[in-house]
């Protein structure tokens, strides 16, 4: 059997049937590690660590399913191997770090709900000092889910926007 370059794995590429079977081999050649959340290969016993290919610091690994080395992303495959299905919407990192796959850190949300969940990097704005927050004329400006705010000290633009779930971390 030839195998074939690696191909990228994702919904619109295969179909129901498949990604249920993928799911079951899933279950079948790994097992899950509830303390390290890390799943285990069964058939050596080794810990499929993944590496982080993408910009986004998503952890996954290549899988071999009919003959085609894929690239499956890693907390999916945690997803499957607990609930024998692939998720139908996006899987959300709950605590905000993309390479914590433990069970209990993910869920599925729908798009909208993935992006408040975002963590932005901690870059002050030159002039006010606080990040999310520019001077416009006499007022501050912050941006929430697309729409402008306005106010008239910039502090209390920056705590309006982090209470509306705008969150930051360190560079």
């Amino acid at each position: 059997m030839k195998i074939e370059s690696r191909k990228v794995m994702n919904r619109t590429n295969l179909t129901n049937d498949e990604m249920a079977a993928l799911a079951t081999r899933i279950q079948r050649n790994y097992d899950y590690h509830d303390g390290s959340g890390l799943l285990i290969n069964k058939r050596t016993g080794r810990v499929v660590r993944g590496t982080t290919r993408n910009k986004d610091n998503y952890r996954s690994f290549d899988f071999q399913y009919e003959g085609i080395v894929k690239h499956l992303n890693y907390h999916w495959a945690v997803w499957a191997w607990h609930h024998g299905c692939f998720p139908t919407m996006q899987l959300d990192h709950i605590n905000g770090i993309e390479t914590d796959n433990h069970i209990e850190n993910l869920r599925e949300v729908n798009s909208s709900e993935n992006h408040l969940n975002i963590l932005l990097v901690w870059n002050p704005n030159a002039v006010t000092g606080v990040p999310g927050v520019s001077p416009i004329g006499r007022q501050y400006r912050t941006r929430i889910q697309g729409k402008e705010y306005y106010f008239r000290d910039p502090y209390e633009a920056f705590y309006y926007a982090t209470m509306c779930g705008k969150r930051y971390r360190e560079r």
